[in-house]
């Protein structure tokens, strides 16, 4: 069975017929377009299949409108679920840019090369994005900054880390 990718979250109901809004998690805002079956994970981790009947643009939101849901209080269980597609139907993203899962797993390594750790995940956050490292079984959040990483290897897995600039973070 493939992983999934989320590529949006559903966020309120939208009139009196089921609709429902959702936010866009993908670089791609006509994807609503291609989306049939998809997969929705609830807040308790649990993951239910459905079908999209309807979808159309809302502003900068999706509307849904999902097969069997055709009132505010059948949907409304599904707001705040993440839309999940299999991780063989991701769509691949223009040159140069990259999904924060591809860094999973990725060496961290200082300027000389010395493994330091590993990368546990990428993440988006309000003011910067961060590399969630394992160093000497400590995580920590690196700045995605030009002081902190300074080069993303994609084709050895691997990345190079300032470790002075790190050093306060590790205990």
């Amino acid at each position: 069975m493939d992983s999934f990718v989320a590529v949006g979250r559903l966020m309120r109901t939208h009139g009196i017929f089921g609709d429902i809004l959702c936010k866009p998690l993908t670089h791609d805002f006509e994807r609503h377009s291609l989306l049939k079956k998809v997969y929705l994970e609830l807040s308790n981790g649990e993951i239910k299949e459905a079908f999209i009947s309807h979808s159309e643009t809302y502003n900068f939101l999706w509307k849904f409108h999902f097969e069997g849901f055709n009132s505010p209080e059948l949907i409304q269980p599904f707001v705040n679920a993440h839309v999940l597609v299999p991780e063989s139907e991701r769509l691949p993203l223009p040159e140069g840019q990259f999904y924060f899962s591809d860094f999973e797993n990725f060496e961290a390594v200082d300027k000389e090369g010395n493994l330091l750790g590993k990368v546990l995940s990428a993440q988006e956050m309000p003011s910067v994005n961060v590399f969630n490292l394992l160093i000497k079984d400590q995580e920590i959040a690196a700045p995605w900054i030009d002081d902190c990483i300074l080069n993303i290897d994609m084709e050895n897995k691997k990345i190079v880390v300032e470790l002075d600039y790190i050093k306060t973070l590790i205990t």
